[in-house]
């Protein structure tokens, strides 16, 4: 793991009266060096929309990537292609994500992200049990998790893209 470039991903707040694709939320990749914060890269993503993917393959990342889950603004998903760990604090509940899905779109997302959801997998660290899916070795995910969970569950670079996220998405609704 070391001399690897890790890379965290989160969105960040938005009112409830974005969904729909009526509004932003900002997307936030960190890169880490080891402990150090080397790189920080933002874009927003239409809330429920369906461009979070391509901001993401736009963006500046490491050699892996952590991300805060599947969905990044709304019901908008990410899908990495090669070295990703898709990460979860606890079990999503996926009879309500399904009824929401079920509820407020009719195309390819809901089993793209139920998909994912159906695939985690769950890993024991030093801070509990955390839920994943990814495309690499387990006990290397869980290594890497737990390198990170400094001051958490979560895993810095993605603790600090939440940070982040958040604090811009309420700057950008009062500006």
């Amino acid at each position: 793991m070391r001399g690897l470039l890790i890379s965290g991903v989160d969105d960040g707040f938005f009112p409830t009266s974005y969904k729909g694709m009526r509004g932003k939320a900002p997307l936030v990749v960190t890169t880490y060096s080891e402990m150090k914060l080397v790189d920080l890269d933002i874009d927003f993503v239409v809330v429920d929309g369906k461009d979070a993917t391509q901001k993401f393959n736009r963006m500046r990342r490491g050699d892996i990537v952590v991300l805060d889950g599947v969905t990044f603004g709304g019901f908008n998903y990410i899908i990495p292609d090669r070295k990703f760990i898709v990460f979860y604090g606890s079990r999503p509940n996926t009879i309500d994500v399904r009824k929401a899905l079920e509820r407020h779109f009719a195309d390819e997302r809901k089993e793209v992200i139920l998909s994912v959801l159906g695939s985690l997998r769950r890993i024991e660290t030093k801070w509990g049990s955390v839920y994943v899916y990814t495309d690499l070795d387990l006990s290397t995910a869980r290594v890497l998790i737990e390198r990170y969970q400094t001051i958490s569950k979560y895993p810095e670079p993605i603790r600090v893209a939440h940070v982040i996220g958040r604090a811009i998405g309420h700057w950008h609704v009062v500006c």
